[in-house]
């Protein structure tokens, strides 16, 4: 049965755990970054990138506070969006490109996931939801991971030097919290599709 409390306070609620289990998530990313990246550079033979590998290592620790920050702000910004039914817009430019390549294999992976969160969220709202701007999607989440490295003036070189170990210890990782904020949405009632269709048949309406 569908829950009478007031869908903007469960959003919050929601939204709240997840952000904590995402920043969860890039506090183990910062903590395997640097064996990730003296893996990479040893398994290249080039000089230059092996200098390059070890500069972004010291960047990636001076600028640790400042990166975190910017990308828990962004992920926390994006709240709003999930008790309006907000289609949050995507440009049709590099970043978003980059961020479509990033997020692709956890798309993939988490399709099914994400498709009945975004129904669910559907049913909560009353507006269409895609699964790709979601607020805590694949897509978007890679795309704050960008921008966030965009602030603290990495460049591209450096975002895609670090973006294989951003899928593997961040997006790879994200099964338990789309099971969990899935769960709470069937908890409170929110319906699939075929949820919906299923119950309407019974009900002969």
């Amino acid at each position: 049965m569908r829950s009478n409390e007031d869908p903007c306070e469960f959003f919050n609620g929601l939204h709240a755990r997840a952000a904590t289990d995402l920043l969860r998530l890039m506090d183990g990313f910062y903590s395997n970054i640097e064996d990730g990246l003296f893996e990479m550079a040893y398994a290249n033979d080039d000089p230059q990138f092996q200098r390059r590998t070890v500069e972004l290592m010291r960047e990636l620790r001076f600028r640790r506070k400042h990166l975190l920050q910017t990308f828990g702000k962004r992920v926390q910004f994006a709240a709003t969006a999930w008790a309006q039914g907000q289609e949050i817009e995507l440009r049709d430019n590099d970043e978003t490109h980059q961020a479509q390549r990033m997020a692709a294999k956890c798309n993939a992976h988490f399709g099914v996931l994400l498709q009945a969160i975004a129904e669910r969220c559907a049913h909560a709202t009353d507006c269409n939801v895609s699964r790709t701007t979601l607020p805590f999607s694949p897509l978007q989440i890679s795309l704050h991971f960008i921008r966030s490295c965009r602030t603290v003036d990495f460049d591209d070189k450096a975002v895609e030097l670090v973006e294989s170990l951003f899928q593997r210890f961040v997006l790879d990782r994200l099964g338990a919290m789309y099971g969990a904020m899935n769960q709470a949405l069937e908890v409170h009632g929110y319906c699939t599709m075929d949820q919906l269709d299923k119950l309407l048949y019974s009900t002969g309406a």
